[in-house]
């Protein structure tokens, strides 16, 4: 139920277009927003990806918190100084959310980020990625399972190996995680300004924080939203996030 008090949540769409009909949408994917409505208590607002027309910096202000979604698209190259392309591109998002990063950190704005999301956060602030991380000698396949079952898809696949003393271990209470995998791209050159928190058994970096940072950032390669009120790591995750917004939702509104 919609409550103007509680704290909100900008979700960056995608921009999508269905091939039927070649219409084209702006549009966040379900799990992410039920993510949000059921194991936070906050409220999504999904932003359109406006590329180069839209400067978010004044809107963001008026929100207590931003989530980085997953998408089925891949960060282009141009913004991380490579050449090779995969398939399905989605520029209108990449210029839309890549700029926008370093000023929710400056504000410190509650960021959680998810699998493209992890990714864009790395490019915006200077990292690499690898196009096909399958492709990487010794990487394990990290793409989705070939099912068209959901259940099948977001099942888990390995663990996250998380990094001792660090801040994700503190919220998981345990040192591995057994998390899903559905990514093509993964992080090769990892920003200088971030701590790795989490690795796959194939070194594979899988989730991240910023260094010297007191305001909430997770960035996470797998996807937690699936699971957002069943699983015991993801229920933490998301209501850590959720601490976070309501707490800035109190500061900004004093």
């Amino acid at each position: 139920m919609y409550s103007p008090n509680k704290p909100l949540i900008a979700v960056f769409a995608d921009v999508v277009v269905k091939e039927d009909t070649q219409r084209t949408y702006h549009a966040a994917g379900a799990n992410y927003i039920k993510a949000v409505s059921n194991a936070t208590n906050c409220i999504p607002i999904i932003l359109p990806a406006l590329g180069d027309s839209q400067n978010y910096k004044n809107v963001l202000r008026k929100f207590d918190g931003v989530l980085l979604t997953g998408s089925l698209s891949n960060v282009y190259p141009e913004f991380y100084n490579k050449e090779k392309v995969v398939k399905p591109l989605d520029i209108d998002r990449d210029k839309t959310v890549l700029p926008m990063i370093d000023f929710i950190f400056e504000q410190k704005i509650p960021l959680l980020a998810i699998c493209r999301g992890f990714q864009e956060v790395n490019v915006a602030l200077g990292g690499s990625l690898h196009a096909n991380i399958h492709d990487v000698p010794g990487r394990i396949d990290h793409r989705a399972p070939e099912s068209k079952d959901p259940d099948v898809q977001f099942a888990k696949q390995h663990e996250v190996y998380l990094t001792s003393n660090g801040k994700m271990e503190e919220l998981a209470g345990t040192p591995t995680i057994d998390v899903n995998s559905l990514h093509t791209q993964g992080i090769d050159d990892l920003a200088s300004n971030l701590e790795i928190e989490g690795v796959a058994k194939d070194e594979t970096v899988e989730a991240i924080s910023l260094k010297n940072y007191d305001g909430y950032f997770f960035g996470v390669q797998w996807h937690p939203e699936y699971t957002a009120t069943t699983d015991d790591f993801s229920k933490k995750l998301f209501g850590s996030f959720s601490n976070s917004v309501e707490k800035k939702s109190l500061e900004r509104t004093k």
